[in-house]
């Protein structure tokens, strides 16, 4: 008797790429959450900002994703994709603004940057339209 269960092929290559990203936007989310937090102004003029918005949306996307993709749930495809846009905007958008850079730095930021947010973007997006990474979200 085999007492192994078989819990079909192992998962593929684009979507452990995809995990990698998912978990590293959740850290360093946490990690930039306090100041975050403290860029938002809490006035009576402006009790909320868009920064503060985007990411809290961003904040459940990624969990929303992260928990369904573990499921294999057929809908972790298209949250998975939408996920793999969010490098361009988050490592070169972000870090500037919360870090109060200098507009030569921040420049010089969004120049390094930006390349590097679209080729991720890129690997991920082409890696999930894969026939085996589609078949991955395979459960209802």
């Amino acid at each position: 008797m085999n007492n192994q269960t078989d819990d079909g092929p192992p998962t593929p290559l684009p979507v452990r790429l995809w995990f990698a990203w998912a978990f590293a936007l959740l850290a360093l989310t946490g990690l930039l959450l306090g100041r975050i937090v403290e860029f938002i102004d809490f006035s009576e003029r402006a009790p909320f900002s868009i920064l503060g918005i985007f990411m809290m949306i961003e904040l459940a996307a990624v969990l929303f994703g992260i928990t369904v993709a573990l499921q294999r749930k057929r809908i972790a495809h298209r949250f998975a994709l939408g996920i793999a846009i969010l490098p361009a905007p988050i490592l070169a958008g972000l870090p500037p603004v919360l870090l109060e850079m200098p507009p030569a730095a921040a420049n010089g930021w969004y120049l390094l940057m930006v390349p590097i947010g679209l080729v991720i973007s890129g690997v991920l997006i082409v890696g999930l339209l894969t026939r085996s990474a589609r078949a991955h979200f395979s459960e209802p």
